[in-house]
């Protein structure tokens, strides 16, 4: 009896296990690491938004749907920024085919900006993978305009990994990625690093507004007496 009863329990776990999804591990929030040594130009990452505000603004394509992720992964995600992109903006330049981006890693009059555009859940609700193995993903977050340096973040478990895009155009980005799981999409973008006055530059204009300033409380003082 005894041997009967734990037959039917065992065969019951399987079962179970056998039934049950197997969910990837939870981004984490890392360390912030040092950019390579041979790069000179400034960097920043700038806020990020709100998961709820990621999902409402990015809609998927036909057989995807899109979810929330949790405020941690999005704090993974702004970290994964910093140091699988701006970290060598040369090597992601590269990857991009950006010149502009390959050419400013090297330049301390530039700054590099990197903007988090979206980091949401991607489901594949009844899209298939093609030949390849892969989910073609098409992302349409109105903040994409044509001819962006845009980059994706894929979380695949255990880190974040950066893919190409296959196309940008105005308004989405298109991917290929071998699972899904946490997508962040980056939009890349060089400027000139504006630099604060000098204070010798500051000083003549001191100066004159100080001169003004007496000049007209000594005009001042001539009516009042009169």
């Amino acid at each position: 009896m005894k041997k009967k009863v734990l037959a039917a329990l065992t065969a019951a776990m399987v079962m179970t296990m056998s039934s049950m999804t197997v969910f990837a591990a939870s981004p984490t929030v890392g360390t912030t690491e040092a950019a390579v040594a041979t790069q000179s130009v400034t960097t920043t990452v700038e806020a990020t938004a709100a998961p709820a505000d990621y999902a409402a603004e990015t809609k998927a394509s036909e057989g995807f749907s899109v979810e929330a992720v949790s405020a941690t992964t999005v704090q993974s995600a702004a970290v994964a920024v910093q140091n699988a992109l701006l970290n060598d903006i040369a090597s992601i330049g590269t990857k991009l085919g950006n010149s502009s981006l390959v050419a400013a890693a090297t330049d301390a009059s530039k700054r590099v900006t990197a903007s988090v555009l979206s980091v949401v859940e991607v489901n594949a609700s009844s899209a298939v993978k093609d030949a390849n193995g892969n989910y073609i993903v098409t992302l349409n977050i109105p903040s994409i305009a044509a001819g962006d340096a845009i980059v994706v973040l894929h979380y695949n478990g255990s880190a974040w990994e950066v893919i190409a895009p296959s196309s940008v155009s105005a308004g989405s980005v298109t991917f290929a990625t071998a699972s899904l799981s946490p997508i962040s999409v980056v939009k890349l973008s060089v400027n000139g690093v504006t630099a604060a006055p000098k204070t010798g530059e500051t000083a003549p204009y001191a100066a004159m507004i100080f001169v003004i300033g007496v000049a007209g409380t000594a005009i001042c003082g001539k009516k009042c007496f009169a």
